[in-house]
């Protein structure tokens, strides 16, 4: 029993008389009472005590007074924080069931497992990233045969390991869910075959090819080159136009004005004290060729030697029209507009000849000349991809009346197989196109129907070719309109071969069998020639044969191995 006393003080008075009110608390059940009470009863199997258990009316009470909120959820049997645990466990289940699904065929565990299987411990290969200013070489980490990280070759010559986030990234496009999954015919599913036999039998029914087009992306591979000038070969009236939106046409001008054939420029910034950029963002990305190892020799030579007193500092001028990462790490820079640019440099000896200059640019060209012809020899000038050619021809003039040429840069043959001015030979395509002289336009890997400069009118003279194919990675603006759609493979699921920068030939050889059965370029090509089955596999391997020395298996064995080919890279 309980007795509770009210008053002011100790002491009742009169007026506040003591008041007494009294309660019985509940008898608690003892375990034999619970055991009686349960007799022949069933419900849930745990309980947190024995009043929970009763289910008497001072448990209730207690729950409401310590978890107001959540009381419910201790009696209802289902409530809905529960349900929704519960269809979540549940989803969550189903979710990893999904991945892991079984194929309806019988399937068997491993008797003997492959040889090169670890669990839990990756295996590397070498291959190489095509890129239209030349591949990036990579060393790709694959678990369970699996890739699951692209990093650069630390063995190749060019890369040393370096890779850049695009490079990294197409890793994502391999497992990219939106990825084109099947070939279609006029937007339903078809077959691979079917295409090569009506594309054959179109081809060789034109002798000589007439009316057959390529439309490709910019090709460094020297295989798909050799397939196509046996496609040439076989059917000289079949024509190739190359094509991307970001080109190199302003270089492949300028040097072709300058030396009389198309030419590429490799820069040595690890021998250059003094360096001069023409709107060359050669730090800022992937765009400039060479990005890996130029943004390496500069890093290199851009530090202070305590312990050294013979190695200097690098000094690096910019002249650019916006402001870029290269931009930002010069020691000088000096903004100018892009019609400014080549006068800057053609006048860079005489700057108060020809342009108002104002005084600041007058003091910005003197000093930089100065310095310039001071490091004759040790100084390099690079002119932006997105330069227009005169910008290019005024750093040929000034490499070599500087004495660049041989030290800081050398000029070779050019990464592309079969170089040319894409917006050109894009023009004369559309003309052919609106002619009516197309029948049979294949493109590989290009998306010109979003592309294409749009005062070339694409989309209309696309409408005038009867037989439209396109290889590409996803039915995109060209892919859904065409009446073909391939899908293409990944560079990390197909056989090729590219040459990086240097000019070192990389083989790409794939970490994982095509997940949708894509196809590539070479099998497209292949269709063509006297083997026409003849995989892309047995294509790089026939064409290796041409620049692999000593005995083949030996020297293919060590070529994948590697990444790259010895002995390739491009002379001056």
């Amino acid at each position: 029993m309980k007795t509770t006393k009210a008053g002011n003080g100790e002491q009742g008075t009169a007026n506040n008389a003591a008041q007494v009110v009294t309660t019985i608390a509940p008898a608690r059940l003892t375990l034999a009472e619970v055991r009686a009470k349960l007799e022949g009863k069933s419900g849930k199997r745990f309980w947190k005590n024995l009043d929970e258990l009763a289910e008497t009316p001072g448990f209730h009470e207690l729950l409401e007074r310590e978890f107001p909120r959540q009381a419910s959820e201790w009696v209802d049997a289902v409530s809905r924080r529960g349900f929704l645990k519960v269809m979540g466990a549940s989803l969550a289940l189903a979710g990893l069931a999904g991945c892991t699904k079984q194929p309806d065929e019988p399937i068997f565990p491993y008797v003997k497992a492959p040889e090169d299987l670890i669990l839990g411990k990756p295996m590397y290969f070498a291959s190489a990233f095509p890129f239209p200013t030349g591949a990036i070489p990579v060393l790709v980490k694959s678990d369970a045969f699996r890739p699951i990280k692209v990093d650069g070759n630390p063995d190749h010559p060019m890369a040393k390991g370096k890779s850049d986030a695009m490079t990294q990234a197409t890793l994502l496009d391999l497992y990219d869910p939106d990825r084109s999954k099947e070939v279609l015919y006029r937007g339903q599913r078809g077959e691979f075959a079917d295409f090569q036999e009506a594309f054959t039998k179109a081809v060789k029914a034109s002798k000589d090819g007439t009316g057959v087009y390529f439309l490709s992306e910019t090709i460094t591979s020297p295989t798909l080159a050799a397939q196509w000038k046996q496609v040439q070969t076989k059917f000289p009236q079949a024509k190739l136009v190359q094509w991307d939106p970001v080109n190199r046409d302003a270089a492949m001008a300028a040097s072709k004005a300058a030396f009389g054939s198309y030419m590429d420029a490799q820069y040595k910034l690890e021998n250059a004290d003094v360096i001069l950029s023409l709107d060359a963002d050669f730090l800022g990305g992937i765009a400039q060729p060479g990005f890996l190892p130029l943004a390496a020799a500069y890093a290199e030579r851009h530090r202070y030697y305590a312990d050294d007193p013979s190695k200097t500092m690098n000094r690096m001028y910019v002249v650019e029209t916006m402001p870029t990462v290269t931009g930002f790490k010069a020691e000088h820079r000096l903004a100018l507009k892009p019609s400014e640019i080549a006068v800057f440099a053609n006048g860079l000896d005489d700057i108060d000849v020809g342009y108002p200059w104002t005084p600041e640019q007058r003091k910005f060209a003197g000093t930089l000349y100065n310095d310039l012809k001071a490091n004759a020899g040790k100084c390099v000038v690079i002119p932006g991809e997105q330069a227009p050619a005169a910008v290019h021809a005024a750093a040929y003039a000034l490499n070599a009346q500087l004495g660049a040429v041989g030290k800081t840069v050398i000029y070779t043959d050019t990464v592309n197989p079969l170089p040319s001015e894409q917006v050109a030979d894009l023009k004369a395509l559309v003309a052919d196109m609106n002619a009516g002289k197309v029948e049979w336009l294949v493109m590989l890997g290009a998306n010109p129907m979003y592309a294409a400069p749009m005062d070339l009118e694409f989309a209309a003279a696309f409408e005038k070719v009867a037989n439209t194919v396109h290889l590409g990675s996803h039915v995109d603006e060209t892919g859904a309109v065409s009446v073909w759609h391939i899908n293409k493979a990944h560079y990390l699921e197909s056989w090729s071969d590219a040459r990086a920068y240097d000019g070192t030939i990389s083989i790409i050889q794939p970490m994982i069998a095509p997940m949708y059965g894509g196809h590539s370029a070479h099998e497209v090509l292949q269709s063509l020639l006297d083997a026409p089955q003849a995989s892309a596999y047995d294509a790089v391997q026939a064409n290796a044969k041409t620049y692999l020395k000593g005995d083949f298996a030996t020297a293919w064995r060590k070529a994948l191995h590697d990444g790259w080919v010895d002995g390739t890279a491009f002379t001056a």
